[in-house]
């Protein structure tokens, strides 16, 4: 990965987000109960927003990143 490019980590990061979203709509189709509520309340929700609040972070790094690195190149 070239310096300053974290877009490919990101889009990795992107992927997996959208697997584990689509895994647990469909467990929890069929898993619905308190356990299942709790679980979702204390691991997927509060992980979703945390990916949520980073990738615009990743995106704004990696454009500081490049820039950076154009601007010691000229």
């Amino acid at each position: 990965m070239p310096i300053g490019n974290l877009q490919s980590g990101a889009g990795q990061l992107k992927d997996a987000t959208q697997k584990l979203s689509l895994a647990w709509q469909t467990v929890h189709e069929s898993w619905v109960d308190q356990k299942a509520t709790q679980f979702e309340e204390e691991a997927i929700i509060p992980l979703m927003e945390e990916l949520a609040a980073v990738m615009p972070v990743i995106d704004q790094m990696s454009a500081t990143l490049l820039a950076a690195n154009r601007a010691l190149n000229e």
